[in-house]
């Protein structure tokens, strides 16, 4: 079975190493000759996700079709739909690129988020004060803190004006946070599902610093409630494969923020703290084969490896990190092979062990 993967960032790095466990070949489509799923993909197509005739080549290829990133341009998933079984469905990934579309799926289904405004030229003087303060989201392309922007005031918010008049924008209001979490979700063909626990997550400037599986110090009445979301919006989706569902938990209630139609950087603690790494499940989804058992066997905690880390001493060039002096005993390094350090950059991650069951 040869799998085609659209994207070859970390995540498909790691979906690709997963597959090898299944002698599966992963067939990686990618703007980027230089990326890290080249490394260990059977075969590498580097190319537009405009071109069709080049598309058309890829899909010849390979026997499912599945994604590591949401930012694929739709009339390419389309289009590949028409060939190949594309987990998860094109329409899925659609809704999840666009946190307009995203939040209002979402609300229709009776769930709650974060209150929201959708911002255009019109509008932008009369934003309800109860908005304020709030963040402003471009409504795509968003990703660790990429497009967002305080704004306290109307006044901060007009100043927008000029790109609010080219780019989509959202704007959310600023709530009371208690905690971040997510929760990871398996589908299957036939509509059964399994989660994995709540991930307890740390968030600085947008981008996902920390994470530990299992939250244990969550409200149990929460957990299943995160539970029930999350298998209410794969099921209207009618979804296969990995899903992940970001919530705030604010003054005690549950909120979700985000979904990701794929596996997550919360849920690397899979790996090693796992029966079953979310890598694999998306795997096993695209190869018709049951789902894996997400129990937990360890504690596990993730520290994101950003790029800062390289400029750690003030210099103007990079420099290599002592990884020996970052990781210790009970730590596993994961870099990711990426060629430029640069700041805010996700370059690899450590996963820590924090018990001994």
């Amino acid at each position: 079975m040869n799998i085609g993967l659209l994207g070859g960032g970390q995540l498909g790095l790691m979906m690709v190493e997963a597959a090898k466990k299944f002698d599966a070949s992963v067939t990686v489509y990618e703007k980027k000759k230089i990326c890290p799923a080249a490394s260990a993909c059977d075969e590498l197509v580097v190319g537009d996700y405009q071109d069709k005739v080049l598309l058309r080549e890829f899909v010849e290829k390979v026997d499912v079709l599945t994604v590591e990133t949401e930012n694929i341009p739709f009339d390419a998933l389309n289009y590949l739909s028409a060939f190949k079984k594309l987990k998860p469905n094109a329409d899925s990934i659609r809704i999840t690129q666009n946190r307009l579309i995203e939040k209002k799926f979402i609300n229709a289904l009776g769930i709650p988020t974060v209150p929201f405004f959708e911002i255009n030229v019109d509008n932008i003087d009369t934003v309800p004060a109860s908005f304020f303060p709030g963040i402003l989201k471009t409504a795509m392309f968003g990703y660790d803190g990429k497009g967002q922007f305080c704004v306290d005031d109307r006044a901060a918010l007009s100043s927008f004006e000029k790109q609010v008049s080219v780019t989509e924008f959202i704007l959310e209001k600023k709530v009371s946070l208690d905690q971040e979490v997510s929760i990871i979700l398996v589908r299957d063909e036939t509509g059964n599902s399994v989660c994995y626990p709540l991930a307890r997550n740390t968030h600085r400037n947008g981008i996902l610093i920390e994470s530990v599986m299992p939250a244990s110090d969550v409200d149990p009445e929460l957990n299943k409630m995160a539970q029930k979301y999350a298998k209410t919006i794969a099921s209207s989706l009618n979804y296969v494969g990995v899903l992940t569902i970001e919530f705030f938990i604010c003054e005690g209630s549950l909120l979700v923020n985000e979904i990701a139609p794929r596996p997550h950087n919360s849920g690397h603690q899979t790996i090693h703290g796992c029966k079953t790494s979310q890598f694999e499940q998306q795997v096993r989804m695209c190869l018709d084969l049951p789902i894996g058992s997400t129990e937990i066997q360890h504690v596990t905690r993730l520290n994101n490896i950003m790029g800062d880390l390289w400029f750690a001493t003030n210099s103007a060039s990079p420099k290599e990190p002592n990884w020996e002096l970052i990781t210790c005993s009970g730590k596993v390094l994961k870099l990711y092979g990426k060629e430029e350090p640069r700041i805010g950059r996700k370059m690899g991650h450590i996963i820590e062990i924090l018990d001994n069951k």
